[in-house]
């Protein structure tokens, strides 16, 4: 009998050789972004182990301000900027602060792996690969993980100097990537009053630094980078004088004003000079207190009454202090405020928010206000319980070390030059470490949380190295199994 052909087989039963190129294209793409959604939610996880041990996300004594800014839109002194309370409202749902810390971690893997896709390249598996492999390193390493747990606007310090970066030197960035990263950094400028100054000034040097080098196909126009750069501090600039008006505060960026300054000039005792050389002769409301000026700046901002006094009886007195105090020991001010910004660059031990958390009755009040349905799991967590102290204090020796070969391992990369484009971020890494320090210990005071929130960068640019080494051991692999392009190669340094 003679068999039956199957004139119209189903593309099921057709076999591999019948499937068109461009099927075949559709179905690796297709497999690609999935793996990439899969690498990228996987590293995401394992950014936040330390709120998954914790059984909650981690809290610091300013997160009770942040909720209750956030959720009834009222300013409460020291004023912070509100845009990380926002960022609370809007990624919480109004129901947990789970939504949040995923929010954080999501955006820190986006920008990750837009800075690996740049710095380390080989093609989308590679750069997954790589993107998993470096947030294992910095979960395992840094205090990345700490911060992306945690509920307050620290992580946003880094992704700020990541998205400036690439707006910068990323020429080959698509429209909407580069739409991603300027709203990224829109938030985190918003996120916190330190970085206003600290981008613009960032800025400022990486603008510099562009127009000097001329155009390149590699890099962006110069001019469109000015705009990319601009147009996000200034919305962020806007909106936040625009929110603190609508609480009463007058459009203002800062409303505190000085009153950070002046608690570091009564830290380094130059403000409480000031006044026994002038309470003779002016009437401060601070006079009352020159028997018992504050010490420090935590005490004069938190504990004395002296910082209440002045807010109701007259905020201008805080300005002028500072202003006389500068005016009459600016030479002792410079000297004091590169010793504070040494300091700084030195503070970095990770996990001063558990170690330093001193407001458990203030963030029990504003969690059950804010998020009372979510109060037992709070109440639940180990940092809650007091079982998270403990571990701080084992994992920074071991961060602040890696911190510090890193940096020298990473200068040692930059000396051979080989890198060209890690060697760039190396040294914008350097110099934006530089001017968080020189901002936070000249103008705040040194605390080891303004200088742990960035101090991952370091290691993060040795991996870099690291997988810049290993691509180029694959790129000799393949050549070596694969004559023509060996010959290819040999044409092209031969011309």
């Amino acid at each position: 009998m003679t068999p039956t052909i199957n004139q119209n087989p189903s593309l099921a039963e057709a076999p591999l050789e019948y499937a068109s190129p461009s099927s075949l294209a559709v179905a690796a793409g297709s497999m690609d972004a999935l793996w990439t959604v899969l690498s990228g939610a996987l590293a995401a996880a394992v950014l936040l182990w330390v709120a998954l041990f914790n059984g909650y996300p981690t809290i610091f004594s300013d997160t009770g301000s942040y909720l209750l800014t956030g959720a009834f839109h009222i300013a409460l002194a020291p004023f912070r900027a509100p845009g990380y309370s926002v960022f609370i409202r809007m990624t919480s749902l109004g129901r947990s602060p789970w939504f949040t810390v995923a929010a954080q971690a999501i955006l820190a893997v986006y920008v990750l792996r837009e800075t690996c896709n740049h710095l380390i390249g080989g093609g989308r598996k590679f750069v997954n690969l790589s993107l998993l492999a470096t947030v294992c390193a910095l979960v395992a390493l840094t205090s990345l993980p700490w911060l992306v747990s945690l509920l307050m606007p620290d992580v946003f310090a880094g992704l700020a100097f990541l998205c400036i970066f690439l707006l910068a030197f990323a020429g080959e960035l698509r429209r909407v990537q580069r739409i991603l990263l300027a709203a990224i950094l829109t938030i985190s400028v918003a996120a916190h009053t330190s970085l206003f100054p600290i981008t613009a000034l960032f800025i400022l040097a990486v603008v510099i630094l562009r127009f000097g080098a001329g155009q390149s196909y590699e890099l962006p126009p110069a001019s469109s980078v000015l705009a990319w750069l601009l147009v996000p501090i200034l919305a962020a600039g806007f909106w936040t004088a625009s929110q603190n008006q609508e609480m009463g505060l007058g459009f203002r960026i800062s409303p505190s004003g000085n009153a950070f300054l002046l608690g570091r000039l009564f830290g380094d005792g130059l403000a409480a000079a000031f006044l026994h050389e002038n309470c003779p002769k002016r009437r401060f409301i601070s006079c009352r207190y020159l028997s018992d000026l504050p010490r420090t700046e935590g005490e004069f901002l938190f504990w004395h009454p002296l910082y209440r006094d002045l807010m109701k009886g007259n905020p201008r007195e805080i300005d002028t202090i500072v202003r006389g105090t500068l005016d009459a020991y600016p030479r002792k001010f410079i000297l004091s405020s590169a010793k504070q910004t040494f300091l700084q660059l030195a503070s970095l031990r990770t996990g001063d928010e558990l170690r330093t958390y001193a407001a458990h009755d203030w963030n029990n009040q504003a969690m059950l206000r804010v998020f009372p349905g979510d109060l037992q799991g709070f109440e639940s967590s180990r940092q809650f319980r007091g079982r998270m102290l403990s571990m701080p204090d084992t994992v920074s020796p071991i961060h602040t070390t890696i911190f510090w070969l890193s940096l020298v391992l990473s200068l040692a990369f930059a000396w051979a030059a080989r890198f060209a484009r890690v060697n760039k971020f190396l040294a914008s890494a350097i110099l934006f470490l530089v001017i968080n320090a020189a901002v936070c210990g000249a103008l705040a005071g040194v605390y080891d949380r303004y200088q742990s929130r960035v101090a991952w960068i370091i290691p993060f640019c040795l991996i870099t190295y690291i997988c810049n080494l290993i691509a180029e051991r694959r790129r000799c692999v393949a050549r070596q199994n694969s004559p023509a392009l060996a010959s290819f190669d040999l044409i092209g340094r031969n011309a």
